[in-house]
């Protein structure tokens, strides 16, 4: 990262979360005094076994959990001081989601899926096909599309496209509204090794060329080895942060010999 993005602050920000679940008469702190900054720009991993609190961490960074005590910020903006209309409408303009099965609605177009967001945002009437309406929503969908490669699918349902496909409609839905972060969890989790480097490059290149900021949360090292900095979590806990930089190769050493220290 240069000196001018280091100096710019942080889009995200979390300051000592904690997370707890009430499971008998024990509370369960699955989330224990996380604090962490991502910037503009900026690819960032959080990995960890199963069970360990990734995506929980991520619901809360996104809105869709509220911490037991500690502050989220995006772009300054405290979520959990909001309304929960306020709330809502904070996350369908500002985050970006991008969920490990896809979550598009089987009954829709691979058009008609990436531009929920967008017209959520709008408040506007679902339009009867084939009248016209909606052409900016239409146009902004096929513009996304096609920067991901999917030209020529808008009007395919999901059943009729591979996995990968699925997944980079699933992108281009968390970026159709354009939003400040986009939230990954296992992105690649249900995919082969070619669609789920490919879902990986479209990150990276996202984050790089677009100056996107992406929190990905993942178990699997590499995949977490596509990001410039990943967060090493542990029992709820953030034991290190590794360094990674931007690297033209992925290679998972410098990543495996960290996570062997925390027995990993």
């Amino acid at each position: 990262m240069s000196e001018v993005e280091a100096d710019q602050p942080p889009v995200l920000e979390a300051q000592d979360l904690h997370k707890s679940y009430a499971i008998s008469r024990t509370p369960r702190e699955v989330v224990r005094g996380i604090s962490l900054q991502v910037r503009r720009g900026e690819f960032f991993a959080v990995m960890g076994p199963s069970g360990c609190g990734k995506s929980t961490l991520l619901h809360i960074l996104g809105g869709l959990s509220q911490p037991t005590t500690g502050r989220v910020r995006i772009q300054g903006q405290d979520l959990y001081e909001l309304s929960d209309r306020e709330l809502t409408a904070f996350r369908r303009n500002r985050i970006g989601f991008i969920f490990q099965f896809f979550n598009l609605l089987p009954s829709l177009t691979a058009a008609e899926n990436v531009m929920l967001p967008y017209r959520l945002e709008r408040e506007r009437v679902w339009p009867l096909r084939g009248l016209g309406r909606d052409r900016d929503a239409r146009q902004r969908a096929e513009e996304v599309m096609n920067l991901l490669g999917l030209r020529g699918l808008q009007g395919h349902r999901p059943d009729e496209i591979a996995g990968g496909e699925q997944q980079r409609v699933a992108v281009a839905r968390a970026l159709v509204a354009d939003p400040a972060v986009v939230l990954a969890d296992e992105p690649t989790g249900t995919l082969d090794y070619h669609g789920g480097r490919a879902v990986l490059e479209l990150l990276l290149r996202l984050s790089r060329q677009d100056q996107r900021t992406i929190v990905m949360v993942t178990h699997d090292v590499r995949t977490a080895a596509y990001a410039e900095r990943v967060a090493i979590m542990v029992d709820g806990e953030i034991r290190e942060t590794v360094e990674l930089g931007r690297r033209s190769v992925h290679d998972t050493a410098p990543l495996l010999e960290r996570l062997s220290a925390h027995g990993l």
